[in-house]
């Protein structure tokens, strides 16, 4: 909670009504500032991290997939961005367009394609992978995965470079017709109407469309690269249900038998809001996830003085993490 606001401060403060009597509060710790971007397509962006003194080539760090929620507003996303440029890492933005959702082999598909396409470029295919999905990034995400192993040899030589896998608030296909209609409108009649039509649209639309979604749906629980993963979710958000993130974690605990599958969950914070309202649990534990993969073991330590958006109260405090 932030005490004592000034006019400055409070001008930061915003309600979104994002669906009825659920306010979502942002009250965005002032980040530093995120890095110019460079557009690589029409959903991607590209920000590279500030030169590092230590002299490390820049292929020996990370590239961040940040896979945007829908609709996200960037100075949003720049308090992401800002935390790992700072740290070394460059981000490639992946946003992706309603329609772009509704329609996967002209949309989502396309895009992820050029994602592994930018990621066999010859200054990026030998960099690790950090992924950091939100909401129906993690469904872009499965597309992505899909259109990797189609890409790459037995050899692995893509998807051996994830290194770990952030899933916030993520959505299911089961979820698709209420999440898209909660995050598209406001008024409670319209959310009704549009999510029956979207529930007839997927019952119509099986081969060109809801195939594909069940096909993600698959590889989200089944997901083939064993890297760290680590999932955000909360029991009041009405667009990724608790129970869906659960039973992923549970599929990829017991099913695919892995042993680094974490998760943090909230009880009271709204869809992709978990950041935002409980913001130094939720660093605290992007932190502690971060320092069991190799590269962000050093890199935390050497960059302990960047914006990591945890205020002082919480820094070394022992965070629940499952």
């Amino acid at each position: 909670m932030c005490m004592h606001i000034n006019a400055a401060r409070a001008r930061e403060w915003k309600t979104v009504k994002c669906y009825p009597s659920i306010p979502r509060l942002y009250c965005t710790v002032p980040s530093a500032k995120a890095p110019p971007s460079t557009k690589i397509s029409s959903n991607l962006t590209l920000q590279k991290a500030p030169a590092i003194s230590d002299g490390q080539p820049s292929k020996q760090r990370p590239l961040v997939l940040l896979l945007s929620w829908l609709l996200a507003k960037q100075r949003h996303l720049d308090n992401f961005v800002s935390f790992y440029t700072s740290r070394g890492c460059d981000v490639l933005t992946v946003r992706i367009r309603p329609l772009q959702i509704m329609m996967p082999t002209r949309g989502s598909q396309v895009i992820a394609k050029d994602v592994v396409e930018f990621l066999q470029r010859e200054d990026i295919r030998n960099r690790k992978i950090l992924v950091h999905s939100f909401s129906v990034g993690g469904y872009q995400y499965s597309e992505i995965l899909q259109q990797m192993l189609a890409s790459q040899s037995d050899n692995k030589e893509i998807t051996s470079r994830i290194i770990g896998q952030i899933y916030d608030s993520p959505v299911d296909f089961n979820e698709v017709p209420i999440g898209m209609s909660k995050a598209l409108l406001k008024n409670p009649i319209l959310q009704k109407t549009m999510h029956v039509s979207l529930d007839s649209y997927l019952r119509l639309m099986y081969r060109p469309v809801t195939q594909h979604y069940l096909k993600s749906s698959e590889v989200f629980f089944h997901n083939p690269v064993p890297a760290p993963s680590l999932f955000f979710y909360s029991h009041t958000d009405l667009v990724a249900t608790a129970d869906a993130s659960q039973r992923a974690i549970a599929s990829l605990q017991n099913k695919m038998g892995y042993k680094n599958v974490y998760s943090k969950a909230f009880q009271d914070s709204p869809h992709v809001s978990h950041m935002y309202k409980h913001r130094d649990e939720y660093m605290e534990t992007l932190m502690k996830f971060l320092e069991s993969i190799e590269y962000f073991q050093e890199a935390l330590k050497e960059h302990k003085d960047k914006p990591d958006l945890v205020s002082k109260d919480m820094r070394g405090k022992v965070v629940e993490m499952y």
